[in-house]
């Protein structure tokens, strides 16, 4: 069984997801609201994670599939 590949739109939607996270902490952290901010700074953090985790993966699927 073969390795699968993430679909691009579904890394487009993370990474959409994860700038609006980054905005939303931008202004809690503008109108002094830590708690918030910090909460949405790490939901930023592990979509873009898993948006680099997924576009890593899909380009050495993509070598392995080449050789």
């Amino acid at each position: 069984m073969g390795k699968v590949k993430t679909q691009p739109l579904i890394i487009v939607a993370l990474l959409m997801s994860s700038i609006s996270m980054a905005l939303y902490a931008y202004r809690n952290y503008a109108n002094q609201e830590i708690g918030n901010g910090i909460v949405f700074t790490v939901l930023f953090l592990f979509l873009f994670g898993l948006v680099l985790y997924s576009f890593i993966r899909n380009k050495k699927i993509n070598d392995e599939d080449t050789k």
